[in-house]
């Protein structure tokens, strides 16, 4: 069980594994809108770096995110990335 100390409530932590996934899955969505902005025809080389770049950030915090989610799922396992939380 997690706690949400501002309001008092306790919740199941595949509640917290869920909400992790739903971040991940957006920061995904973010880094691909970034990778495509910086693979435009337009984009300068200079720009399309600090793009990647950001991109490369958001994957790496999206597994992060999973990681814990993961952790959270299976307390003392250890899972695979491509396992997804159920519950």
């Amino acid at each position: 069980m997690a706690n949400d100390m501002a309001t008092g409530e306790v919740r199941p932590q595949t509640d917290d594994a869920a909400a992790l996934l739903k971040d991940a899955e957006e920061l995904e969505s973010r880094a691909e809108h970034k990778e495509r902005q910086a693979g435009a025809a337009w984009r300068s080389a200079e720009g399309a770096v600090f793009l990647e770049r950001d991109a490369a950030d958001f994957r790496e915090r999206a597994a992060a995110k999973r990681a814990k989610a993961q952790q959270l799922c299976n307390p003392g396992h250890e899972v695979s990335q491509k396992e997804e939380c159920r519950g």
